[in-house]
């Protein structure tokens, strides 16, 4: 064998244990580390929920860590509310205001920023979703997602498809 397929062999083995080492870690100790999908909250740990809420920023709903199923829904008639909010709440606390008040009146009157940054209402923009925990709050028969809790027997209709089916329909 010569050096080059020694060399070959050696990086194609070394690809091979991280892939498998990531994909250990990924499933039975995701929530240790900070970065990647962690039901545990059924809240979407991102950049916004990170200022919003105080939780860690584990990327959720990102294009590496989507965690659709667990922890986010999307629904078109409140995803531009949402997002005006994650990005109030990101740009008070991220830029150091933190303050509450500020919050409010950015939700109310958003600046040309944020409007634009929530021009695309879909759930490729990460701001747009929703956690589980405050879809089920806001739910109604009309507008929103299917509930969330898929320990709750009970359904209720929307246009959410990146939620879990409820239990026992």
């Amino acid at each position: 064998m010569d050096v080059e397929q020694f060399f070959f062999f050696e990086i194609l083995i070394g690809i091979i244990l991280s892939l498998t080492m990531f994909f250990l870690f990924y499933n039975n100790y995701s929530s240790i580390f900070p970065i990647g999908c962690d039901s545990s909250t059924n809240i979407l740990q991102n950049q916004f929920t990170s200022a919003e809420y105080g939780y860690a920023n584990r990327l959720e709903g990102t294009t590496l860590f989507r965690c659709y199923d667990q922890n986010a829904c999307f629904n078109a008639a409140t995803a531009r509310q949402t997002c005006i909010r994650h990005w109030c709440y990101y740009y008070n606390f991220v830029n150091g205001q933190g303050n509450q008040a500020a919050v409010q009146t950015c939700i109310s009157a958003p600046n040309s920023t944020i409007t634009s940054a929530c021009s695309v209402v879909s759930p490729t923009n990460t701001a747009d979703l929703e956690s589980c925990a405050d879809s089920t709050i806001v739910a109604n028969n009309a507008t929103d997602i299917q509930n969330c809790a898929i320990n709750i027997p009970t359904c209720i209709s929307g246009d959410g498809p990146y939620c879990p089916p409820c239990v026992g329909q």
